[in-house]
C-alpha cells in the first residue's frame, strides 16, 4: 500500500471512530469514546496532515542525536497508535454496555447538604494554600533550584487539588444543591479562583482535562440536541483557553501577538506534537534503552516518595534515563509520545495491544459501575475519568501523570471514601430518583435497603 493510500485509510479509520462516538453518545449517553476519538484524531491525523501540508514544523531534536522526523516514521507511529485506539475503544464498548441515564434527582437533600458544606470548606482551604505553594516554588526557582530534581513535586502540583474541587462544585451545581443567589454567587467565585490558579502554560493539558470534565457533567441528563449545544460551547471555550495557555509561553516575545499565536497553535496543531514524540520514542526503544516491561507502571507506586527521602529514586522519561536532562542541565525538555507511545515503551507492539486491552476494559468497567450506584457518585466517577483522559492520552512519564491524578482527585476521592456507604450504594431501580419519587432513607439510618 502506498504512503498516501495508507494515510488516507488511517484518516478514514479515525473519522469513523468519531462518527461511531457520536452515535454512542446518542444511544448510550456516554461521551468517553467520542472524547478519546476526537483527541487522538487531532494529535495524530490532523497533526500529520499539518506537517505534510507545511503548516507547521516537526519537532527537531537532532542536536541531541535524534534523526529528523520523516513521513515514513510518522506513518508507522500513527499506524501503531490507531491500532491501539481501535483495540482500546472496541474493548471499552464491549465492557460498557449500559445506557447512562442521569435523573433529575442525583442524591437525597441530606447527602447534598453534607457534601456542599465540605466542598466549600475544601475550596476555601485549598485556594490560599495553593497561592502559598506557588509562592514557595517561585522563591526556590529564583534561588536557582532545579524544578525537576530539587523542588518538591507536592509543592509544584498542589494547585491541581483545585481540579477535584472544580469537579465537585460542578456536580453540586448540576444537582441543584446551591439554592440561593448568595450560594450560587459564592460557587461562581470559587470557580473563578480555580480557573485563575490552574490556568498555566505548564499545566494546560490538565486545565483542558478538567474543563472537559465540567462540561460533560453539566451536559449530562439533557436531550441529545441540548447536550450537543452544551458540549460544543464548553469544548470550544476549553480549547480556546488551552491554545491561549500554550501561546503564553511566547508572551515575552514582543513580535508575537497573543491572539494570533493562540490561533496558529490550535489551527496548525503546534501543541499536538504527540505524533512527533511517538516517532522519536521509537528511535529510543529498544535501540538505546530496553523495553521497560511494566516498570513504567510499577514506578507509579514509587513516584509519591519524595526524592529528599530517596535521592536515588529512578527518574521518569527517556530524556532523563539517557542522561540528557539532569539536575545540572538547566533546562526541561520532553516531547510527549501519547498514551500509546508509553504502551510501546513497555513492550513494543505487543505492549500496545496488551495495555490497550487492559485500559479499555478498565475504563469500560468503571463507567459501567458508575451507572449502578447513586447518580451523584456515578457522576463524580465519570467526571474524574473525563478529566484524566486528556493528560493520559498525552502520555509520557506515566508515573508523573498518575501523580497529577493523585494531586488532582484527592478531594473527590476523600469525600467519596468518607461517604462511601451513601455514594456507592447499589440502585437496582434508578427511577427511585425521578421527580416525585419518595426521598430515600435519611442519612445515618441503618438498613440493607438504604440508598442514601
Amino acid at each position: 500500500m502506498g504512503s498516501f493510500a495508507l494515510l488516507l485509510a488511517l484518516s478514514l479509520c479515525q473519522i469513523a471512530w468519531i462518527v461511531l462516538g457520536v452515535l454512542w453518545v446518542a444511544r448510550r449517553h456516554d461521551e468517553i469514546p467520542l472524547l478519546i476519538s476526537a483527541v487522538l484524531f487531532y494529535v495524530f491525523t490532523f497533526r500529520l496532515w499539518a506537517l505534510l501540508m507545511g503548516w507547521t514544523s516537526p519537532v527537531n531534536l537532532s542536536n541531541f542525536g535524534f534523526d529528523a522526523l520523516d513521513s515514513n516514521g510518522a506513518l508507522e507511529a500513527e499506524s501503531i497508535a490507531i491500532l491501539g485506539q481501535t483495540v482500546l475503544l472496541s474493548i471499552y464498548m464491549l465492557a460498557q454496555r449500559h445506557r447512562i441515564d442521569v435523573p433529575d434527582r442525583l442524591a437525597s437533600p441530606e447527602l447534598l447538604d453534607w457534601l456542599k458544606s465540605r466542598v466549600v470548606a475544601l475550596g476555601v482551604i485549598c485556594i490560599p494554600v495553593s497561592l502559598l505553594a506557588r509562592r514557595a516554588v517561585g522563591v526556590q526557582i529564583a534561588a536557582g533550584r532545579s524544578m525537576g530534581f530539587e523542588i518538591s513535586s507536592y509543592l509544584i502540583l498542589f494547585s491541581l487539588s483545585l481540579v477535584g474541587v472544580a469537579i465537585l462544585i460542578a456536580a453540586l451545581w448540576k444537582s441543584g444543591a446551591f439554592h440561593t443567589a448568595v450560594e450560587r454567587f459564592g460557587a461562581l467565585l470559587l470557580f473563578a479562583a480555580i480557573i485563575y490558579l490552574t490556568f498555566q502554560p505548564s499545566m494546560r493539558f490538565q486545565f483542558l482535562g478538567w474543563c472537559v470534565a465540567v462540561t460533560i457533567i453539566l451536559a449530562s441528563g439533557q436531550s441529545f440536541l441540548r447536550r450537543a449545544q452544551v458540549l460544543v460551547i464548553g469544548l470550544v471555550g476549553a480549547v480556546a483557553l488551552f491554545a491561549v495557555a500554550g501561546a503564553l509561553r511566547n508572551a515575552e516575545d514582543p513580535t508575537v501577538e497573543l491572539e494570533q499565536s493562540a490561533w496558529e497553535r490550535f489551527a496548525f496543531a503546534e501543541d499536538a506534537n504527540m505524533l512527533d514524540g511517538f516517532a522519536l520514542l521509537r528511535q529510543v526503544y529498544p535501540e538505546m534503552l530496553d523495553y521497560s516491561y511494566g516498570e513504567e507502571h510499577l514506578e507509579i507506586l514509587e513516584r509519591p516518595i519524595p526524592r529528599a527521602w530517596w535521592p536515588g529514586k529512578p527518574v521518569g522519561g527517556y530524556m532523563n534515563k539517557l542522561g540528557i536532562i539532569t539536575a545540572d542541565s538547566g533546562f526541561m525538555l520532553g516531547i510527549s509520545p501519547s498514551l500509546f507511545g508509553s504502551f510501546y515503551q513497555e513492550g513494543g507492539l505487543v505492549g500496545v495491544l496488551i495495555l490497550s486491552i487492559i485500559y479499555g476494559f478498565g475504563f469500560g468497567r468503571l463507567v459501567s459501575f458508575s451507572t449502578r450506584i447513586v447518580p451523584l457518585g456515578g457522576l463524580l466517577l465519570r467526571g474524574m475519568l473525563a478529566a484524566a483522559i486528556v493528560p493520559l492520552l498525552r502520555g509520557g512519564d506515566l508515573p508523573g501523570i498518575y501523580a497529577w491524578f493523585g494531586m488532582s482527585f484527592w478531594p473527590c476521592l476523600l469525600l467519596l471514601w468518607i461517604g462511601r456507604r451513601d455514594f456507592f450504594a447499589r440502585i437496582p431501580y434508578p427511577e427511585q430518583f425521578a421527580d416525585g419519587a419518595p426521598v430515600p432513607m435519611e442519612r445515618g439510618r441503618t438498613s440493607e435497603h438504604s440508598l442514601v
